[in-house]
């Protein structure tokens, strides 16, 4: 028999959000022609995006949902880049990082209805291999904020929408 040192955070027992969970972006449609759409960022205050503390946000996986078919030669890429600050809205400035890491031109089939799960890429293929590339790791910062947006390209687009799910856990950071 030994003496229990009891370090369970009770706290943590009225947390009502499960880890994983998904987060969705909002509408992608036409306006999103030849911009960088930032779908979400991940600071660690609360401004634009929700704080997510100084832990560690992963991603499992990612899924572009296609509503409206898109018209004309459209393709959808969907990457990570960063922010000065979370603050920056419409208008602003993105440093473009790997802006296909998570779907490649071709991994969407944007002129029909449905879903699409990675196919290719760095993202799958490194979680297939069982290795979180380096933008499936997020810290979260105030400057320098990464986030992950979606460009959309090829002739002229007037009609479409998607969304993009993304499957993530926060880890806390205790000390």
């Amino acid at each position: 028999m030994g003496t229990v040192l009891d370090l369970r955070r009770t706290d943590l027992r009225s947390n009502v959000l499960a880890n994983p969970y998904w987060i969705t972006s909002a509408e992608i449609t036409p306006d999103a022609y030849d911009k960088d759409a930032v779908l979400f960022s991940f600071p660690i205050t609360k401004s634009v995006s929700p704080g997510y503390g100084s832990g560690l946000v992963l991603i499992h996986m990612m899924v572009v949902e296609v509503v409206t078919a898109f018209n004309g030669t459209a393709v959808i890429i969907v990457g990570t880049g960063s922010i000065l600050t979370d603050a920056v809205t419409t208008g602003g400035t993105i440093t473009d990082l790997d802006v296909d890491e998570y779907f490649e031109a071709g991994n969407v089939a944007e002129d029909t209805i449905g879903f699409n799960v990675p196919s290719g890429g760095n993202f799958l293929g490194l979680l297939a291999a069982g290795t979180y590339s380096a933008y499936a790791q997020i810290v979260p910062a105030d400057s320098t904020v990464i986030c992950i947006e979606a460009q959309l390209t090829g002739g002229t687009i007037t009609v479409g929408s998607a969304y993009v799910h993304v499957l993530i856990s926060e880890v806390p950071r205790v000390a």
